[in-house]
């Protein structure tokens, strides 16, 4: 297993996070300490925190309640829920046989209540490789439609890169960070602050040639023209 070395805080992507925001809470690969104290931090400023099914054992981790917990609760026990009842937090329960996922069911009640406040969605990414594909390309399409929306997981910080656009990052030098184009052509991309250098790059999808690049310093960007992808920031080297 790669060794871990401690992060700059915050670790992740740039700007920090301002009120007003909401927070999504998912399942997934949740076994990371620094995770729970991001998680705490998020939702400490959030206007809207929504656990999906079993991302309540997240924030439990951590010693928080959603405002709102929702799904089909094929995860959390009935104690679980009730507990969650018991404790103030509003309770939307829909049936298993459904045409959406607990994690878009929550972004999408986030949505409704927050309107075009940026969303953070922590979790969504683990070891069902159906369940995480659909949740970083759900993010995408989200951030496609003008939507701000991140993905604060265990093994990674994920950000969609929209052309024309940028995501901004911060980490350790040596902080491994790829960026996996989602179209058939992404043009025009860029980087800074980074081992590896682009400028004005044509990339196609299903290539591996800007996966592991690095910061070099503590911060850097992926810039793009046109097209969509993925921006990855490890955890780990």
């Amino acid at each position: 297993m790669p060794e871990a070395h401690p992060l700059p805080e915050p670790f992740g992507f740039l700007p920090p996070p301002s009120p007003p925001y909401g927070v999504v809470v998912a399942g997934g690969d949740l076994d990371e300490p620094a995770l729970v104290a991001e998680t705490a931090r998020l939702v400490a400023g959030a206007s809207l925190c929504i656990a999906a099914d079993g991302g309540l054992r997240l924030l439990r981790a951590a010693n928080l309640w959603p405002h709102l917990l929702a799904g089909d609760f094929d995860t959390l026990t009935a104690a679980e829920v009730e507990a969650a009842r018991a404790a103030g937090v509003e309770v939307r329960r829909v049936p298993p046989a459904k045409d959406f996922t607990d994690t878009e069911l929550a972004l999408d009640l986030a949505r409704q209540r927050l309107g075009p406040a940026p969303l953070y969605l922590v979790g969504g990414v683990g070891d069902r490789v159906d369940h995480t594909l659909a949740n970083l390309l759900m993010a995408t399409r989200w951030v496609a439609s003008g939507h701000a929306l991140r993905v604060l997981a265990g093994p990674a910080h994920v950000a969609p890169l929209v052309g024309p656009g940028e995501v901004r990052f911060q980490g350790r030098p040596g902080q491994v960070v790829s960026l996996v184009p989602l179209t058939p052509r992404m043009t025009g991309v860029s980087t800074q602050g980074l081992v590896y250098p682009l400028a004005d790059a044509t990339l196609a999808w299903g290539t591996a040639y800007t996966v592991s690049n690095a910061l070099a310093g503590t911060e850097g960007a992926f810039r793009a023209r046109t097209g969509l992808g993925l921006v990855i920031l490890q955890r780990r080297h």
